[in-house]
């Protein structure tokens, strides 16, 4: 069977980077802002039909200004327990739709904890959603407690300390809620040093994985590779979100090869971001021929008008990526995620499976 004929639909996948409320659907963003009367923002990517707009129509963009609108009315509209469970339940149906099984999730409740008494109660709620979501879905989630870059040092290490509440006290359906311990927002004047020590909370023993956002907008000119090192030295990183920005710098690719960290890469949103200049010229063939894995995701689908579906399809015709490749890309999403091992087991079977028709 020619690699063209497999369908990718059918590929088991995880997905390892990926925004909750930038995963909203633009039909209950628009839903909800009515609900609250809340100006309905533009959403760039998608028609007035909920639709994702043409490759040719779609704007690009030098910053996350664009999308501030869309992010900060997504947050806005989640009052309650219920929007919360909409939410979360929507998401792992799209999710389900792509062939995902697992995924990894990062909230920013911090946004619209006010909502709900405190962050522990929020997180709560979200856990909550998760649990009925996969019952529901037969979709696993777990989440990743990300600090935003412009909270002060304090508000990291409380989130730190949540975040070791969450994998410790909090489970969804017999697992802990959360499994990562994550960094947001824009590069800009918050290098990694000023949350050292909450990371070292958060994931100093072991029990929380380090998934740092890293390499995506440079700092400062010339100091993208700098911040996806840092990433690795300073916070300890065991995936990077981005980190596409190591590739002009031989010597940190060599330290993401020789420490195994794992990329996690948003094609479209590298694009759409003009992080790289076309899809065509995305280096995630260079990294995976470096030695480093990636694994592909969609990190904002209400923003760029992806899932994950989409960003496979556009690995096999826009980058050309075999299925070997692509499938090899899969499986890193599973070997390397937070997943319990028999999900691990399964989503690599399936990989295997699907490569041997």
């Amino acid at each position: 069977m020619s690699s063209s004929n497999r369908s990718l639909a059918c590929l088991p996948k995880a997905e390892l980077h990926l925004h909750l409320e930038g995963a909203m659907r633009p039909q209950t963003l628009r839903d909800l802002c009515k609900k609250y009367d809340i100006p309905v923002p533009s959403i760039p990517c998608y028609d007035s039909n909920n639709n994702p707009k043409p490759h040719s129509e779609t704007p690009r963009f030098t910053d996350f200004s664009a999308f501030v609108d869309v992010y900060v009315a997504a947050c806005a509209c989640l009052r309650t327990k219920e929007d919360v469970r909409r939410l979360v339940l929507e998401v792992a149906q799209d999710l389900k739709e792509c062939h995902v099984l697992y995924a990894e999730v990062a909230p920013s409740f911090t946004f619209y904890s006010q909502y709900f008494g405190s962050m522990e109660n929020t997180l709560r709620v979200l856990v909550d959603a998760a649990s009925i979501a996969e019952k529901e879905t037969g979709v696993l989630l777990n989440y990743v407690v990300s600090v935003e870059r412009h909270l002060e040092v304090g508000e990291a290490m409380k989130l730190a300390h949540l975040a070791r509440k969450g994998a410790e006290s909090m489970e969804i359906n017999g697992r802990p809620a959360v499994v990562g311990f994550g960094l947001h927002g824009p590069e800009e004047g918050f290098c990694p040093l000023s949350f050292r020590e909450a990371f070292h909370v958060a994931c100093g023993d072991g029990k929380l994985a380090s998934l740092p956002h890293a390499g995506e907008i440079a700092p400062s000119p010339g100091m993208g590779a700098k911040s996806v090192l840092d990433a690795v030295q300073v916070l300890n990183a065991k995936r990077i979100a981005h980190g596409v920005l190591a590739k002009d710098n031989k010597e940190v690719v060599q330290v993401l090869k020789e420490r195994g960290v794992v990329l996690d890469i948003g094609i479209t949103s590298n694009y759409l971001l003009n992080v790289v200049e076309t899809r065509e010229d995305h280096p995630i063939k260079y990294f995976l021929k470096a030695g480093i894995q990636c694994t592909i995701n969609s990190d904002d689908p209400l923003l760029f008008g992806c899932n994950m579906l989409s960003e496979y399809q556009l690995c096999r015709d826009v980058l050309e990526m075999d299925d070997l490749t692509i499938a090899q890309c899969a499986k890193t999403s599973f070997q390397h995620s937070c997943a319990p091992e028999h999900v691990k087991n399964k989503g690599i079977e399936g990989v295997n499976k699907w490569l041997s028709e």
